[in-house]
């Protein structure tokens, strides 16, 4: 059995066929049509067309606040004309379709994808945190995901971090991007071939240097914002997404960070538990096989 899942990105439109067991195949990509709604909708329409007679359910990642219940986008500042749009319904109707679609966040969709097959899979309470221009997060509680009062995906990004100071935007995590901290390591080590990410790791061989100063800026502020979560949620197991993920380094220095700051008190470091963090499993293929793991695991 064989489903069609569809990753709409700014830029482009990936798609591949998800098995019941996971394995994704027969990927592909189209341009993004944002030119305009009857564009949007003529492109998804003729790719979805193309595969229906052969799926048992169709699953859409995209980027926004998407409420999946009902196949309603809330809000998309990547794709403004679907705001409002029950883009489930739509799609249903035009492609004339008789299995199952499952409209989804991006990021819900790889955060699906980890708890379905990946290293959140046979966690109840758990998240995933994604590091990219900003800060990304979706969380698992009881074993589902977490979508919230008014399906916003979560934003860590807007946590504040010091409430001890004059409000300001350097008190709160907005500053924590894992694209700025690459781009600052490599002026400061002097790295501007591609791959950057990984060219800077490479020459990052110290802890004392700027670079790493840098580094270790970043991965204290994305350990403070795991910690204060855990404080809280007191989750089983965090994994961090994102192509800097894919660093051993960064891994072990947000470890390091959560303890540190377990560690603060004595009565923190008797009462607070600490999560197993790990990077994810799922890379560029997450949004695909999540954004159908719920019509798979419903059956």
């Amino acid at each position: 059995m064989q489903y069609l899942a569809i990753d709409v990105g700014g830029t482009t439109t990936k798609y591949g066929l998800v098995s019941a067991t996971g394995v994704l195949s027969q990927q592909g990509e189209q341009p993004t049509m944002r030119a305009s709604l009857a564009d949007f909708m003529a492109s998804l329409t003729g790719l979805i067309r193309l595969h229906k007679a052969h799926v048992a359910g169709i699953g859409l990642a995209l980027p926004g606040v998407i409420d999946s219940q009902q196949g309603l986008v809330k809000a998309s500042a990547t794709l403004p004309f679907l705001e409002g749009l029950v883009l489930g319904t739509q799609l249903t109707t035009a492609a004339d379709l008789t299995v199952p679609i499952l409209i989804e966040n991006d990021g819900n969709a790889a955060a699906l994808a980890e708890h379905w097959r990946g290293n959140l899979a046979g966690t109840m309470n758990s998240a995933m945190v994604v590091l990219g221009t900003g800060v990304g997060a979706s969380l698992f509680l009881n074993g589902q995901l977490y979508h919230g009062s008014h399906h916003v995906a979560g934003e860590p990004s807007f946590m504040v971090t010091n409430g001890l100071t004059p409000i300001m935007r350097e008190q709160t995590a907005a500053g924590l991007s894992a694209v700025a901290t690459i781009n600052a390591m490599a002026d400061a080590l002097g790295v501007h071939e591609q791959p950057i990410g990984q060219r800077v790791f490479q020459a990052l061989t110290d802890n004392t240097s700027e670079a790493a100063v840098i580094l270790g800026t970043f991965t204290r502020g994305v350990a403070a914002m795991i910690y204060n979560m855990q404080t809280v949620l007191d989750l089983e197991k965090v994994i961090i997404g994102g192509g800097i993920s894919a660093q051993p380094r960064v891994i072990k220095e947000i470890r390091d960070g959560i303890e540190a700051y377990q560690q603060v008190t004595s009565l923190s470091a008797r009462t607070i538990r600490l999560p197993v963090v790990e990077p994810a499993k799922y890379r560029n293929a997450a949004n695909l096989i999540g954004a159908v793991a719920p019509l798979v695991v419903r059956g």
